[in-house]
């Protein structure tokens, strides 16, 4: 394509683009769920639940108690992860599972708690995330998993979900966990939020010591799932409350504890199940079985899960994964000592078992392995400057197993042949054949030209029109 042409194509090609995001806001504002009246006005507060209930012992098992001087509440969303709301801080905190926040129940040790980082204060409801990695699992009860992949398109307006916490109640003070029913009455994807409860009703929201804790949905086969982390609350306590959804949460928590907390679905939301696809909490909405001496005992919990598809050993165990290094490429090399990162795409075949790890082989020698999507390795070991060979390993739960094209790359000071060099320089710029003018080369472009575009300058008044529409358009919490 001539350079001209080509820069024509790029920018009519980004306002198309751009026109296209236009329509799809315009659409979402337009299509989504029914929120709150326009004159209730978010503030930050600390949520508690409103017109709830005392829990049964061993009632809602995973819901926990988050403390270091101040009282949140969290949710237990996989054996070794508890999750929160940012605003309650990362740092030092004492893990306690029971029915009060300051005695019985037990307490668990924990390694870390880490807020989300991009959290931009108390209007940010949409990144209101925190987690907890314990020192250990707790792997005698079920747990409240994410809301994840296909399960998502369950949350509609004016269906029934629950709301558990430790704060205060209208005249009660904090401490006592508590729970509700209530009313889901906004879905807002854009802003990665949802809000509960109906002031003008008298349905159930939250108040101080609830923040962070679990909105939850029970799905067809009895067992719960945690869709949201209870972040403010619109007016008074028992008002509106946002929660931030949690499965916006998922990329950075796995990414940041190195553990796979939706093991039913891949990252990307795709199906993809394991044996830990299953344990999710199908226990009646506060009946409580056993006691904390015994870590709840005979709770209910569901078995392999089929939310979105099979379950995990429902597959062909013949139909073999793909697997292929992303990056780096072949052909590439890299200055002694530094730290290369390895970026491989692994994934199940449509009818076969899911990847459960995925190892990196540095001239035939396994390096490392890592057992949670994304598949990522991090300064893998180089004896001293070389050429070397790359390969990925995937294997499934079946057994199979599949290895990627070798990628060769040199490391540190060495010699390493381009098969295509042949004697001459890159070329960095292109002449136009019919002006002879010289032209920048297409990649690194940064301007572009639609004077004499038609149909690039439609677009582009589109996009404007668009921009018009959307401006008036705010948030409705």
């Amino acid at each position: 394509m001539p350079p001209s042409l080509s820069a024509k194509w790029v920018c009519s090609s980004v306002l198309r683009r751009l026109a296209l995001v236009g329509l799809l806001a315009v659409a979402l504002a337009r299509t989504a769920e029914a929120s709150p009246p326009d004159t209730v006005e978010t503030v930050p507060a600390r949520p508690r639940i409103a017109a709830g209930e005392p829990v049964v012992a061993c009632g809602w098992p995973t819901t926990v108690a988050v403390g270091s001087g101040s009282l949140c509440t969290g949710t237990l969303i996989h054996p070794r992860v508890v999750v929160y709301a940012a605003h309650c801080g990362g740092g030092n905190k004492t893990v306690r599972f029971g029915e009060d926040a300051w005695a019985g129940g037990r307490t668990v040790a924990v390694e870390s708690c880490k807020a989300y980082p991009g959290y931009a204060g108390a209007t940010d409801q949409g990144h209101d995330w925190a987690y907890c990695l314990l020192a250990e699992p707790v792997e005698d009860l079920p747990i409240a998993p994410p809301l994840y992949g296909c399960e998502r398109a369950l949350l509609e307006v004016g269906i029934e979900v629950a709301i558990v916490g430790y704060g205060q109640t209208l005249d009660q003070p904090s401490g006592i966990k508590r729970w509700a029913t209530t009313t889901l009455a906004a879905v807002t994807p854009s802003n990665n939020t949802t809000l509960v409860g109906n002031p003008n009703a008298g349905l159930p929201s939250f108040c101080s010591g609830d923040s962070g804790g679990p909105a939850l949905l029970r799905l067809a086969d009895g067992s719960w799932r945690t869709f949201g982390i209870a972040s403010t609350v619109a007016g008074e306590c028992g008002g509106y409350g946002a929660h931030s959804t949690l499965a916006g949460a998922i990329p950075w928590i796995e990414h940041d504890s190195g553990v796979d907390v939706t093991p039913c679905h891949a990252i990307d939301g795709s199906w993809a199940p394991g044996p830990a696809c299953a344990g999710a909490l199908a226990s009646d909405p506060n009946v409580g079985f056993g006691s904390w001496d015994d870590w709840c005992a005979s709770t209910p919990s569901a078995g392999a899960s089929s939310s979105c598809g099979p379950a995990w050993d429902q597959f062909d165990p013949s139909a073999l994964p793909s697997v292929a290094i992303v990056s780096p490429v072949t052909g590439e090399t890299f200055l002694q000592g530094t730290e290369i990162a390895v970026d491989v795409a692994a994934g199940k075949h449509p009818d076969g078992f899911a990847v459960a790890s995925v190892s990196l082989a540095i001239d035939g020698e396994i390096v490392a392995v890592d057992d949670n999507d994304p598949w990522q390795f991090f300064g893998p070991p180089f004896p001293g400057p070389g050429i070397y060979t790359l390969v990925a390993i995937a294997q499934d739960w079946a057994g199979n197993q599949v290895e990627s094209e070798p990628v060769v790359i040199g490391w540190g000071e060495t010699e390493f042949p381009d098969p295509d060099d042949d004697g001459e320089a890159e070329t960095v710029g292109d002449t136009d054949t019919e002006t002879g003018d010289d032209r920048p080369a297409t990649r690194g472009q940064s301007g572009c030209t639609i004077a004499d575009d038609a149909p690039a300058r439609d677009w582009a008044i589109a996009a404007l029109a668009l921009l018009l529409v959307i401006w008036p358009l705010k948030s409705r919490y």
